[in-house]
């Protein structure tokens, strides 16, 4: 294995610290006072990663992102909220049902008793019979 040639007059005075081909960065950090430092050593994909960071586009595409992530984890909670609203709903509409069918139920009744109350021999007047609902 052969270890990449450095040419360091190529990049004299040019101050891309986060150029491809200088090798790894050691980066140390000190404290003013001196009690405390860390020294990092970054390596190729890390200074890419610093690299990309440090652009304009790289911020805007990540910023779009998590806005991006936000809005599908937004939408992601509200599933379990929908699906609830949802059976709600589908409970709701079995009981109308029940009630419609026992409505109808009452109706047939009322027209029977109606019947048996009113006098023999007279007929009802015409256009006062009760009015039919529509089925659906």
């Amino acid at each position: 294995m052969t270890t990449p040639t450095i040419d360091h007059a190529a990049h004299a005075g040019r101050g891309d610290v986060f150029a491809k081909d200088l090798g790894a960065m050691i980066v140390h950090v000190q404290r003013e006072i001196g009690l405390a430092h860390q020294t990092f050593v970054l390596g190729q994909r890390q200074i890419f990663l610093v690299r990309l960071a440090s652009q304009r586009w790289a911020r805007w595409t990540a910023a779009a992102a998590v806005v991006l992530w936000m809005f599908t984890a937004a939408m992601a909670v509200r599933v379990p909220v929908l699906q609830a609203r949802l059976s709600r709903v589908a409970s709701d509409a079995a009981r109308l049902d029940s009630l419609e069918a026992t409505m109808v139920q009452l109706q047939a009744r009322y027209d029977q008793l109606q019947g048996m109350l009113s006098r023999p021999g007279a007929s009802a007047p015409a256009g006062t019979a009760a009015p039919t609902r529509p089925q659906p």
